[in-house]
């Protein structure tokens, strides 16, 4: 076997577009192939040529996280590299067409070299390529290939014969009407059409033809954000001091597992996951389920002490955790129980009709509401936002600002502030008018109290 000798070489052009660059044959052969991302070339590290870590990327309007693009530059290496290997073994060189062709099918690429009865594939048979591959490269869970199928099947409903060249921009608007005929509210159009064209911008990388303007595409629809759910200091505080009935003693283990997520802002999952070997020196060590961020949680004495009130526990998990739905339902039976009923109003647009709905809080309790009410508590008692995200995995602002936003319990206590001032000036001004013997009145009393 003869190894054939080639390089490669990962770069960004002026443009912001990732390449790799391809070179064998003694620097005879050379082809470039598109990553298909563009950055900001601020944000690209040459020396290891790859995507700067921990660094966040604005791609047709979504938020593209650098493990995601290097990982995508990673496999073109890979395949690369598989190629060269393949023609190593007859001892042969491959041509410039011949490693392009390759490479592109084993990244599930168009071939446009294929004969012509193979080269059409319906927009149908595409989505089951995505599906296929797009898990493998964002390590997918059950849960987002779902969100993936039901987008599909939305779509199939508007359109039964919809193709990628019946796909453009009237098409987008029929399926807007399709949604708001459907009593699908704004909000989740929205989200929606965001699945939609996560589809399409695969497709567009993958070498797939699109219709001009469908990726831009934007439904002209009023969308109110959510008002996002969280308990506030005192109301967690209230929940987590509740005594329950002991025959109800299901509703005090639901509220200690949503109160040690709202003391140290853990998702469902991770929570589920800590093992006993997570826990070290009073602080919490894991990587999480949903980002495999690795998270360093300091914990405070709230949260060290349900760990203690659940140290008879010897399972292989950290706590008793019952499954979502259940914990989900045992919480708004525990969140009623103790009181949590501030009113919540959500207000939202169906096409161009508004609703308003308004519900107790311990209707809507959810796991999530957990983490919301750890970021919101956090900032309330002056944390700083960095020292938050850096518990939370947030990588920048722009990921934990609907959290900052809610956070309404600090502007009271910001705001507070000029209060503060205003009774130190009034309390300046009356000690003026004091005399001597008023003065040593109010000494001798301050000095009883203190």
């Amino acid at each position: 076997m003869q190894k054939a000798s080639y390089s490669t070489r990962a770069y960004v052009q002026k443009t912001g577009q990732v390449m790799i660059r391809v070179r064998w044959n003694s620097r005879k052969n050379e082809v470039g192939f598109s990553v298909g991302y563009t950055i900001d070339p601020l944000k690209w590290d040459s020396t290891k040529q790859l995507v700067k870590a921990n660094t966040t990327h604005q791609i047709n309007g979504k938020n593209i996280y650098a493990r995601e693009i290097n990982k995508s530059i990673c496999n073109f290496l890979s395949c690369i590299e598989d190629v060269f290997t393949e023609y190593s073994l007859h001892n042969t060189i491959p041509t410039t067409s011949e490693l392009k062709e390759l490479v592109n099918e084993k990244l599930g690429r168009f071939k446009k070299d294929e004969p012509e009865e193979n080269k059409v594939k319906t927009l149908k048979d595409i989505f089951s390529d995505f599906l296929h591959l797009r898990p493998k490269e964002g390590n997918w869970g059950d849960q987002i290939r779902h969100k993936y199928n039901q987008m599909w099947n939305q779509l199939c409903s508007c359109d039964s014969e919809i193709t990628l060249e019946t796909l453009n921009v009237p098409k987008m608007h029929e399926l807007v009407a399709w949604y708001v005929r459907n009593d699908y509210c704004n909000r989740t159009i929205q989200k929606q059409f965001r699945i939609v064209k996560s589809f399409l911008r695969w497709a567009s990388r993958h070498g797939y033809s699109l219709q001009s303007g469908v990726l831009e595409f934007k439904p002209n629809l009023k969308v109110i954000p959510r008002t996002v759910t969280f308990l506030k200091y005192k109301e967690l505080m209230h929940f987590m001091e509740y005594e329950f009935p002991e025959d109800k003693e299901y509703l005090s283990k639901a509220r200690d597992m949503f109160c040690f997520m709202a003391f140290t802002s853990l998702r469902y999952s991770d929570l589920a996951a800590l093992k006993p070997s997570n826990l070290i020196d009073g602080c919490l060590d894991f990587c999480t389920e949903k980002t495999d961020d690795k998270l360093h949680i300091v914990l405070n004495e709230h949260a060290m002490k349900i760990l203690d009130k659940y140290a008879w526990y010897k399972g292989e998990t950290l706590f008793p955790v019952p499954s979502n739905q259940k914990l989900n339902d045992y919480l708004k039976e525990a969140a009623k129980m103790a009181g949590l009923n501030r009113k919540i109003t959500q207000v939202y647009f169906k096409g161009s009709v508004r609703y308003e709905d308004t519900y107790e809080f311990w209707e809507q309790i959810s796991c999530h509401d957990a983490r919301r009410t750890f970021v919101c508590c956090s900032l309330a008692l002056g944390i700083p936002p960095s020292v938050v995200m850096s518990c939370t995995g947030h990588s920048d602002y722009e990921s934990m600002k609907p959290y900052i936003e809610v956070a309404d319990e600090t502007q009271k206590m910001e705001m507070d502030k000029w209060n503060s001032h205003q009774y130190k000036s009034e309390i300046i001004s009356r000690m003026d008018k004091m005399n001597s013997e008023q003065l040593k009145t109010l000494f001798d009393y301050v000095k009883g109290i203190a």
